[in-house]
């Protein structure tokens, strides 16, 4: 992965020099210089893997809340951007996991996070998009895990704008209809002849796109970078991001149907948090109740980031590059998790019999509202459902150094022209996860109340309850981990200019990985409370720790070619071997280590002219060696990890467009196709044998496709665009049981250009308020679906209209 400045070469011959020349831009930038993926820079017309660019009038239009928003028209890619800012989920190309597992998330060619598929470590977490990003470029496909770590998928690379030579800048203030207000803020230029700085960053908080009644986003970005121009040619850059960000997150929520919200809980703007969820406290790891949770601080990130970037050309064809990145900090992670549902009444049931096992004198079972004390019949609580919510309390420290050195070198032949690089990779990190999880009870409306389950003797008396203060299963799961964990790997790269029109690329990388960590044990205990049942069976700490150590070391192969028919139509096709050596779930629950032999192939057409531009890609890949792994609730209240092995095939096309038949008006299109199964899934869960060979790999739709028309008015002065955007029909489970519907997004914005200066903008996001599901309730069945008394699902956010001012200078 170069970075933005890095020297771009070429051996093209003179006729395709003259080629090219007569060939006016493509709307799809395929004759601008893309570096990731390369050591070398090339224009993305010659490029022998397909890749995606956002540019920075593409990022304006678009207008993300997330990174997720952004890359979501990706051809081949499917995001779930419905958890809000933080925490969403990516696909690419069928691979069967979600996170950012296959596909991630970089920043000027580095990690933002080593592993950005960890529990509660989304690489999402660490990185926010604002003014102070300059482009996207997106690598689908296998070349990307030959110079990136743990990134078979491709890769995700975010370029942030440098250090300017002249003083230039820009500042964006931003109001939405959820009490949202944002400031974004970049500015840049010289120190002295040779050194320039840049800051930059924002604020923001609003109420979430569920409004919970209190701020639910709150927090922002800062950035500093100095650069210095060597005086022949290079640069060497220090930048220092700060980021502390609070986001709340959302999960399912209880539903008619798949299409169709509930009474009192809309699908598009519902959600079960409420800020009474701030005055909760429940056991730490001895048992006493001194833990303080506190719902409303979201996902809370705070980590302190310092890049450093060298790059300096030697002559005779030398050149060194050394990107090194040093991120330290916290994530504190509080959400409110779905997990079981039933009536009201069916609910108070099952309690009873719970309460006379306690206490026989017990003859009838009550809800109480948890705040006021207030007895509430079961027909009283909201949608007469009551739902045991998970509350996701994880605190994560941690540490990670990154350093990427290269050395390439040109060698001119008699048979063409070798840009050849060594690399080494080197990733160390520290994290310690302590995880404290308790189940409440509440109702099915939007902000609900919470409750506690008391028995009642004959007479009236209260006997024994099922829940402390509205909590239920008290420490369903808790854990400390600690890991250590080095990464050294050893890639090679030649990149053949065997004649002026055809170019082929060689690559490999080892790669070494060193964990070794410990688990904490724990052991059920009775807190002590007699007048709740909810406290007899509590999980602490016993102060002992299971060590792991695990190693492994893995290759990956790709090779691909480019062949330039005119300047105007280019041809591709590669094959590639990968790896991903999975997250540290693998040493803390046991499962797959490593998902090995994964094969890519992949080719394609490009076709480049100003009216219009085409990227169509034909993909096949086979997935021996898949890791599933999901955590779900047990019979008992306690959290249970699910392992299983998979192996699965997904092949299709992926297609990108752009046509502008007059100066006023233009429309670019991307989508895909993808034949998405298993090959091989079966075992056992809760006694009932299972084979899903040849179901459709979970959560992904076969058909996505985006259309993206703008009208250029005024003399380009005012600009009117939208996005209709179609998501096929997905199963929640790999069953296949339960159903996802198909939906179209509509989002429509408008831009108008006051001065030279000043531009003004207004979006509407989901133009009308469709329902869609993005997931289930994988917290009741991730492989074999369960019908619930309710459909839960979580659903993407309803309309919202937003808009803002930019000045630049």
């Amino acid at each position: 992965m170069a970075f933005g400045q890095d020297t771009v070469s070429s051996a093209d011959g003179e006729s395709a020099q003259v080629d090219r020349a007569q060939t006016a831009q493509g709307t799809l930038g395929l004759d601008d210089i893309v570096v990731t993926g390369t050591r070398t820079g090339r224009r993305k017309f010659e490029t022998s893997y397909a890749i995606t660019t956002i540019d920075d009038e593409q990022i304006k239009q678009k207008a993300p809340l997330s990174v997720a928003d952004l890359i979501s028209s990706t051809p081949g890619i499917y995001v779930e951007s419905s958890g809000g800012e933080v925490g969403n989920n990516v696909y690419s190309r069928g691979l069967p996991a979600d996170n950012y597992r296959y596909l991630p998330l970089l920043e000027d060619g580095l990690p933002v996070w080593e592993e950005g598929a960890g529990a509660f470590t989304n690489a999402d977490e660490f990185f926010r998009v604002d003014a102070t990003v300059d482009s996207l470029q997106i690598v689908r496909g296998g070349s990307a895990s030959i110079t990136a770590s743990n990134a078979p998928g491709g890769v995700v690379n975010v370029i942030t704008k440098r250090p300017t030579r002249e003083f230039q800048g820009l500042a964006k203030i931003e109001l939405g209809d959820w009490d949202h207000y944002r400031g974004d803020i970049n500015i840049s230029g010289p120190l002295t002849e040779r050194l320039s700085y840049s800051i930059g960053g924002f604020y923001r908080r609003d109420s979430g796109l569920r409004d919970p009644g209190f701020t639910g986003n709150r927090g922002g970005q800062l950035r500093l970078g100095f650069q210095y121009d060597f005086a022949d040619e290079g640069s060497l850059l220090i930048s220092y991001r700060k980021l502390d960000d609070r986001n709340i997150f959302y999960t399912a929520i209880p539903l008619a149907n798949p299409q169709k919200g509930l009474p009192g809980l809309d699908a598009g703007d519902g959600t079960l948090v409420n800020n009474a969820f701030a005055r909760l406290t429940v056991p730490d790891g001895t048992g006493a109740f001194a833990k303080d949770v506190d719902l409303t601080d979201g996902v809370h990130t705070s980590t302190d980031t310092g890049t450093l970037i060298f790059n300096k050309p030697f002559g005779d064809g030398w050149e060194v590059n050394n990107r090194a990145r040093y991120t330290s900090g916290s994530v504190d992670f509080n959400g409110l998790f779905s997990s079981g549902v039933s009536t009201s009444e069916d609910f108070l049931d099952s309690a009873l019999s719970r309460l006379q096992a306690a206490r026989p004198d017990t003859a009838s079972a009550v809800y109480l509202d948890a705040t006021t004390g207030q007895q509430v019949a079961a027909s009283a609580l909201g949608n007469q459902l009551a739902l045991p919510e998970s509350i996701f309390n994880t605190r994560v420290k941690l540490r990670n150094f990154v350093n990427d050195l290269s050395v390439t070198k040109k060698l001119p032949t008699g048979f063409g022209q070798h840009t050849v690089t060594l690399g080494y990779y080197f990733s160390h990190f520290i994290q310690t996860q302590t995880w404290n999880w308790n189940d409440i009870l509440v109702e099915g409306v939007d902000r609900p109340r919470f409750f506690d389950v008391v028995g009642l003797d004959a007479a009236g008396q209260q006997t024994v309850s099922l829940t402390t203060n509205g909590l239920l299963n008290l420490h369903s799961n808790l854990q400390r981990f600690h890991d250590n964990v080095d990464i050294n790997a050893f890639y090679a790269t030649d990149s053949w200019q065997v004649t002026p029109k055809l170019r082929i690329d060689l690559g490999a990388r080892y790669h070494h990985v060193s964990k070794k960590g410990t688990i904490a044990q724990t052991i059920g205990m009775n807190l002590g409370d007699a007048t709740t049942i909810a406290d007899d069976n509590v999980l602490v700490f016993t102060g002992a720790e299971t060590p792991y150590r695990f190693k492994t070391g893995k290759w990956a192969f790709s090779a691909g070619a480019n062949y330039e028919f005119s300047g105007r139509v280019a041809a591709f096709a590669r094959y590639s071997r990968s790896f991903r050596v999975t997250p540290e779930f693998a040493q803390w629950f046991g499962g797959v280590p490593v998902e090995d032999r994964i094969d890519l192939v992949e080719g394609g057409l490009k076709y480049n002219t100003r009216p219009f531009s085409a990227f169509v890609t034909l993909f096949y890949n086979n997935f021996p060696n898949v890791a599933f792994q999901t955590q779900v609730a047990g019979s008992n209240g306690n959290t249970v990890t699910q392992n299983a092995t998979a192996a699965a095939r997904s092949k299709g096309v992926e297609v990108e467009l752009s046509l502008r038949p007059v100066s006023f008006f233009d429309i670019s299109a991307s989508g895909s196709y993808q034949d998405i199964s298993y090959t091989g899934f079966s075992g056992v869960e809760n006694g009932t044998t299972f084979d899903f060979s040849g179901n459709r790999i979970v959560r992904q739709p076969n058909w996505m496709f985006s259309i993206r028309p703008t009208l250029h008015l005024f003399d380009s002065k005012a600009a009117i665009f939208g996005e209709v955007a179609y998501t096929g029909k997905r199963y929640a489970d790999a069953a296949n049981t339960i159903a996802l519907p198909a939906y179209t997004e509509v989002r429509l914005g408008a831009s108008y250009k006051v001065s030279d200066r000043l531009s003004a903008e207004l979006v509407v996001t989901n133009l009308f308020d469709t329902v869609g599901l993005t997931e289930g309730n994988p917290r009741v069945g991730a492989i074999i679906g369960v019908q619930e008394t309710a459909f839960q699902g979580r659903p993407i956010f309803g309309r919202r209209v937003r808009g803002g001012i930019t000045y630049t200078f």
